[in-house]
């Protein structure tokens, strides 16, 4: 005759913890700005992209930020009607994302053109110093 083995009880979970409180006052941020420029101009842009133009900008001084490698704040803005958020909506409908990114591609293109070229010609200087030592 086969046995059962007893049941095992089973214990209760314990009651799962409360969210995090949420903070009464957000930051409005540059995913925030993100969404505000797809609902102005009804284009998507990242928020990566978003802060290589914001960098740009505080590089030439158009925005109040130090920009030395290692700064990881955050982007903060007083809300969507803040002049340095406006500053940027116009950056954007400027093109100056876009033009920047050409530019970018451009010199990478410029720069690898270059390196082939160089490596052609030592390859053919090789090609040409080995011949040199076969005639002799």
């Amino acid at each position: 005759m086969a046995t059962k083995a007893p049941a095992k009880k089973q214990t209760a979970k314990p009651a799962a913890k409360p969210a995090a409180p949420v903070a009464e006052e957000t930051a409005f941020g540059v995913a925030d700005v993100a969404d505000l420029i797809n609902v102005k101009f009804g284009k998507v842009v990242k928020t990566r992209d978003l802060r290589t133009l914001l960098r740009k900008m505080a590089r030439d001084g158009r925005l109040d930020r130090e920009i030395v490698a290692g700064n990881r704040a955050r982007w903060e803005f007083d809300g969507a009607d803040d002049a340095r958020v406006a500053a940027i909506l116009d950056a954007y409908e400027a093109g100056e994302l876009d033009q920047d990114k050409a530019e970018k591609l451009q010199a990478l293109k410029d720069r690898k053109a270059a390196q082939r070229a160089a490596k052609k010609a030592a390859e053919a200087e090789a090609e040409g110093d080995e011949e040199d030592l076969e005639d002799e």
